[in-house]
């Protein structure tokens, strides 16, 4: 009997899983991180400051329409219409 740590395993895309991309600044792995998300039907991006989270929506928005895309932060919420 195989046993795994994840009660969705079963669930999940061959290969599917978590991918961590680290560098310096301004080496394109917020641009990465949006272009891998955009490719898919749905996603979520975190982001450790306001300031980027609004940009990166305002590009996202942009691309995918303000009605498929919404922004949560501790100062504001937008949901999409």
């Amino acid at each position: 009997m195989a046993f795994s740590s994840s009660p969705f395993a079963s669930e999940r895309a061959p290969g599917a899983g978590v991918t961590a991309v680290l560098g310096p600044t301004n080496t394109g792995k917020t641009h990465l991180a949006i272009e891998r998300m955009l490719a898919h039907p749905s996603g979520m991006i975190g982001l450790p400051l306001r300031l980027l989270a609004r940009e990166v929506y305002n590009k996202i928005a942009a691309r995918a329409g303000e009605a498929s895309v919404a922004l949560v932060t501790g100062e504001e919420k937008i949901k999409p219409r």
